[in-house]
Parts: structure tokens; C-alpha cells; sequence
């Protein structure tokens, strides 16, 4: 009877599957076939004459837009653009004559430090084309700290705060939580080996404190972040660094101490700062959201060289081209496959690799790097661009690039090696599950999480270490034009700010986007102000194939998306509204959109 049962429950799982899945792809079919009849203006309706244009930023930034249906069916509306669309969008409309000014709401803002200096430096190009930026927030942090948000702000011309707000420009921190004793109490045992002695990503298992060493390494890169930031705010804001850091030693600061520390331009709300920026963008200025602004055509004045944008964000992880729905991963398979794919097509003439990962598996990042070699070997130069973070892993496919940019915060190097394994068997015991096995051949039970590594499997795991520590050291130093004593200076496990990586020989440039396109420009030796297409590669898919590559063509399944099926139809409203609009013979009048 349960069988039967399950069996029903099963069955009719997979039929309601079926019958979404077949639902969704008519609806899209129907709906892939008439957008290009469409009007253009309501495809995309135009822009004002006399823009002011408007960044509501919400959580941060992503890097890539996620191989997903749903964020595939609804990015067309008016999600928040990429990192990248929104440097690009900024920096487009610092020479866009419609636009008159800039005006964010970083109330629900959240980045990293080296983002905040992408975006600072995206701002300052806008002010330098003599266009005026405005800054608000309702607070920066409430019962917590916003100084990278804050530290972006800074870039602004004016920045305004809600009267009862604060500002919790608190400094620079980093935490960390130690395993070790709880998992002794519990009987696990991890059995986790690191080279060399910087590399402390497994102390948290290992250890109930940081080590001297790692503790001196985090030490200076803290200082070297949070000394940036005083200088370039103090900077911002003409305030001297000393009377700056004593501001941040009394945070988090009421709206009132921060007005009078000159942190703050003006403390009002919401609309009175809106209301500032739409009188200096012009009397007939529109609000217009920048994830609109971002996705209208933009003018290209000319020809204008392809380049392929590849992004590798999250952990580095051996996976197949075909991906799941998670964006969370870089993936060696997709990677190494984009990278191709720009090698094949003719009309690529160099890469843009965005790196954003704290490291992963040592193979997976072998595999990317070795595609970047290709890619080199081919004609098609390859700049390495950083995020908040291209660590260990990160590190290691960025390295093989013509050339490295980094953000003066970004997180970096970590070149060397961890691995072992986590031993449950003491907590086997406890439970009393027993267990036993059979093996055949010295190293069989190697990796088993029952039995504690042999004399002949701590040898294999430190040789593996050391092999690969070897050849991580040894590419690096090929790859840096730097001698054995220069890379054991910088490596070691050592973490640094691009700021220092660069003093280490292991960064090219300070800078971010701006910075990458100039490199790319000189790759190819065009001219200094040529025209560069950068779009995301390859190209994304449509949500229909995006869904069926997910499912793998298999019918079953479906079984195993029914939640991501019910998101696509749950999201497929507004899309079934818009084509009633466009099945209606009637003339199509559409509102204007609101001001946001």
C-alpha cells in the first residue's frame, strides 16, 4: 500500500510538473513571437529629454545576472542592474547631454569595500563632467556598521541624512568563529593540513584562536583597507584624517554629530533631497531609475571592438558546463566554456575576466587558467579585473592574464594550499552507530570520514599538499616574472589588499573598470578614447532555454524543480498582463512611468 502510494504521489508530482512546464513554454512561446511586433515604445519607452537619474540601491550589487527563468523572465522589467551595468550606465551618462544629475538612495545599500571604490570612482567621472551627484540615506547602519556604504557616499557632492538617522562610519573589522572544542565535545575530528603558515582558512577547525602568524597577516590587511578609506573620505570631504579618525573612534554618530563633524551636508528627508537634485538636473527633469537608463539602447558613435565580459564569482568548484540554477559558483565547466566560445567567435577581439571568488578547487582553477593561456595563444588578450575578492583560487586564474587590475581594497594573493578531511568516527561512537568496512589497497580508505588518517595517508595528503603548493608558487613566478625569493615573500598564504599586492609585484594596476578598459585598449593598441563594446559572454539565454537546459532535457526532472516551476508562474503575472495588452486590437496607450 505505501508503495501504491507513493507511487501516486509521485505520478502526480511529475503531471503537475508536465503540465506547468508545458503551460509556461506556450505562454513564452506566444509571447517570444509577438514581442518584436510590438511597438518600440513599448518595448522600451524613450527617455526624457532632461533626465535626473536615480540609483535606489537595494542590498549590493550583483555580479552576474543569474542563469535562472525567473531572473531571466522578469530582469526585463525593473530589477537592479549588475555591478557592471551600473558602472557602465553612470559612466554613459556622465557624456549623456539629457542627463542633468545624479541622485542615490543608499538607505537599504549594502557592498564591499572594493566594490565601494569601483563605484566612487564611477561617481567622481560623472562630477568630473561637471555634472552634480547627490546622496541620501535614512540612516547609514541601524544597530550596525555602513562604512563601505558610507565610504561610497563620500564620493558625492552633497550628501543628506533623515534627521533621525545615523551614521555608523565604525572603522574596519574582520571576525572569525573557531570550531575545534565544539567539535571535540561532539566527536569529530578535523584532520586539516595547510601550506604555509598564513594560510589560516582552516584554523576555524583546527585551532580556538588565530595563530601569530595569520593574526600579524589580517592585521596589515585590515590597516591597509581602513587607511585607504580615511584617506580618500578625509580627502571627500575636506576633513583632517586625524580629526576623521577620532569621529570614527566616537561612532556610531547621531545626525547631529555628524553634521557637525562635517560628515553631513544636510539633515531632511526623502523628498527634499529628491526635490534638490530634480532643481539642479533642470526644471523639466524626469526621475529615471538608472536599471531603466542602464537598459536603453546605448549610442555607439562608430565601430566599436567586441569584448567578452566573463565573470567567475563564488567559489571555484569543478562542475559541468551544464549548470544548475545557482549563480553562487564559479564554475570551472561554464568558464572554461565561455572563455572558448570567445576564442571561436571572430568577432571577439579580447576578454574582460571578472574575477570576484575567495578560491576553491585546485583543478578547477588549473582548468580556467589553462583556457586563459589559450585564449592568449590565440591573439585575444585576456585583463584580469578584481572584485571585493580574487583570493587563493582567484588568484590562480587571474594570474594568467596580460595583465591584473585590482581596486586598491580588493582582497588578494593567499597563494598557497589547505586540504584534509573531517573524522566523525568519535561521534559514531557516541551515537552508537557502528560501522566497519572493506578494503582492498593501501590508500582505500583515504578520504572515509570513519577512520583517522594512517602513517600512509598523512604522507599522501602532505605530499598532495606540497606538490601543489609547488606548482601554485611555480606558476605564479612564471606568470609575475618574479624570482623564488620575491614570490616566497608574497606567498605563503599571505592575503593582501591590492594596494600592497601591487608592491609585491603580484597586481599590474590600481583601478577598476575604467582602469581595465584603458588596459584593454592598450592590448590592442587602439586609440586611448576608442570605442569598446563590453558585453556579458556569452550571451544570455532565454528563459525557455534557460529552463530546459536546467531540466537536462529529462522528464523526471521535473520532479526536482517543481519550486523553481511554481517561482516561474508565480512571476508569470505581470508577463500574462503585458500580453493581454498586446492581443488587444485596440490602440495601445500605456501610462508613463512613475517617478521613482
Amino acid at each position: 500500500m505505501f508503495v501504491w502510494l507513493r507511487r501516486l504521489f509521485v505520478g502526480v508530482l511529475a503531471l503537475l510538473g508536465l503540465v506547468a512546464l508545458v503551460l509556461f513554454g506556450t505562454i513564452y512561446y506566444a509571447i517570444d513571437q509577438l514581442t518584436p511586433e510590438l511597438p518600440a515604445q513599448w518595448r522600451e519607452t524613450a527617455l526624457p529629454e532632461r533626465i535626473l537619474l536615480d540609483i535606489t540601491q537595494t542590498g549590493a550589487l550583483a555580479e552576474t545576472r543569474a542563469n535562472d527563468p525567473v531572473a531571466l523572465l522578469t530582469s526585463g522589467f525593473d530589477s537592479q542592474p549588475t555591478l557592471v551595468e551600473t558602472l557602465q550606465a553612470i559612466d554613459r551618462a556622465a557624456r549623456d547631454h539629457r542627463v542633468g544629475a545624479l541622485y542615490a538612495d543608499l538607505s537599504h545599500a549594502e557592498m564591499g569595500h572594493a566594490a565601494a571604490q569601483e563605484l566612487r570612482d564611477a561617481v567622481q567621472r560623472f562630477r568630473a563632467a561637471g555634472k552634480p551627484a547627490y546622496a541620501f540615506a535614512d540612516t547609514f547602519g541601524e544597530a550596525g556598521s555602513a562604512s563601505a556604504v558610507y565610504y561610497f557616499a563620500s564620493a558625492f557632492d552633497e550628501i543628506w541624512l533623515q534627521p533621525s538617522g545615523d551614521v555608523g562610519l565604525t572603522g574596519f573589522s574582520m571576525e572569525f568563529l573557531f570550531f575545534r572544542d565544539a567539535l571535540a565535545a561532539i566527536g569529530v575530528e578535523p584532520q586539516m593540513f595547510q601550506r604555509q603558515e598564513y594560510k589560516g582558512v582552516v584554523e576555524m577547525l583546527t585551532r580556538d584562536g588565530v595563530s601569530p602568524p595569520v593574526q600579524e597577516n589580517y592585521e596589515r590587511l585590515a590597516r591597509s583597507i581602513f587607511d585607504q578609506m580615511v584617506a580618500d573620505i578625509a580627502a571627500a570631504r575636506s576633513i583632517e584624517p586625524a580629526a576623521l579618525r577620532s569621529l570614527i573612534d566616537q561612532a556610531p554618530l547621531s545626525s547631529q554629530a555628524a553634521l557637525q563633524g562635517g560628515l553631513v551636508d544636510r539633515l531632511a528627508y526623502i523628498e527634499a533631497v529628491r526635490s534638490a537634485a530634480l532643481s539642479r538636473a533642470g526644471a523639466d527633469a524626469v526621475p529615471t531609475p538608472l536599471g531603466r537608463y542602464a537598459r536603453s539602447q546605448p549610442d555607439i558613435q562608430g565601430e566599436a571592438s567586441d569584448i567578452a565580459l566573463i565573470t567567475g564569482s563564488g567559489a571555484i568548484v569543478r562542475q559541468a558546463a551544464g549548470s544548475s540554477f545557482s549563480a553562487e559558483t564559479a564554475s570551472s565547466g561554464r568558464l572554461v566554456q565561455a572563455i572558448d566560445a570567445a576564442i571561436a567567435d571572430s568577432d571577439i577581439e579580447a576578454i574582460l575576466l571578472r574575477i570576484d571568488s575567495p578560491g576553491g578547487s585546485y583543478v578547477a582553477s588549473d582548468s580556467v587558467m589553462h583556457a586563459v593561456g589559450r585564449a592568449r595563444a590565440a591573439g585575444k588578450p585576456v585583463i584580469a579585473w578584481m572584485g571585493d575578492v580574487a583570493a587563493s583560487g582567484g588568484y590562480f586564474i587571474a594570474m594568467g592574464a596580460d595583465r591584473i587590475i585590482a581596486q586598491p581594497a580588493s582582497i588578494t594573493g593567499s597563494i598557497g594550499v589547505a586540504g584534509g578531511k573531517i573524522v566523525v568516527q568519535g561521534l559514531l561512537e557516541k551515537l552508537g552507530i557502528g560501522h566497519d568496512s572493506v578494503s582492498i589497497g593501501r590508500n582505500a580508505l583515504l578520504y572515509s570520514p570513519t577512520q583517522p588518517l594512517s602513517d600512509s595517508g598523512l604522507e599522501q595528503f602532505n605530499a598532495q599538499l606540497d606538490r601543489i603548493y609547488a606548482d601554485f608558487t611555480g606558476k605564479a613566478g612564471q606568470a609575475r616574472n618574479l624570482d623564488a625569493a620575491a614570490i616566497d615573500r608574497a606567498a605563503r598564504g599571505r592575503v593582501w589588499s591590492g594596494a600592497d599586492a601591487q608592491a609585491m609585484g603580484l597586481v599590474d594596476d590600481l583601478g577598476g573598470y575604467h582602469t581595465a578598459l584603458a588596459a584593454l585598449r592598450t592590448a590592442l593598441s587602439l586609440d586611448p578614447q576608442a570605442a569598446l563594446n563590453v558585453v556579458p559572454f556569452p550571451p544570455r539565454k532565454r528563459p525557455l532555454d534557460a529552463l530546459m537546459d536546467n531540466l537536462g532535457g529529462d522528464f523526471f526532472g521535473i520532479l526536482t524543480q517543481l519550486q523553481t516551476l511554481s517561482r516561474v508562474m508565480a512571476a508569470l503575472q505581470p508577463v500574462l498582463d503585458q500580453a493581454a495588452i498586446t492581443l488587444d486590437p485596440a490602440p495601445l496607450h500605456l501610462p508613463a512611468p512613475a517617478a521613482r
